[in-house]
């Protein structure tokens, strides 16, 4: 199992609500992310902290898909539990 990071643990203390709400949506099922999802720095923070990542869906056309990784995983837990 991967270890939390400090930046990790940080980023997810100071995550604004929508941050937290992706978050634990993509920890349940991952989605197919829009341009507009794509586009937000807000978002893309998830990207940079290493809490999301992407993939290109083959069976849907090669849209791209994006869910938690490992450490987005352990996060949502804790915010769920209210540790974070």
């Amino acid at each position: 199992m991967t270890r939390l990071t400090k930046d990790q643990i940080a980023f997810a203390q100071a995550m604004t609500i929508k941050q937290r709400r992706v978050l634990r949506t993509l920890a349940m099922w991952p989605w197919y992310m829009s341009a507009s999802e794509r586009a937000d720095p807000e978002l893309y923070e998830l990207f940079r902290n290493r809490l999301v990542r992407s993939h290109h869906a083959i069976d849907a056309g090669g849209l791209l898909s994006w869910g938690v990784t490992e450490a987005g995983k352990r996060i949502a837990e804790r915010m769920e539990k209210g540790l974070l």
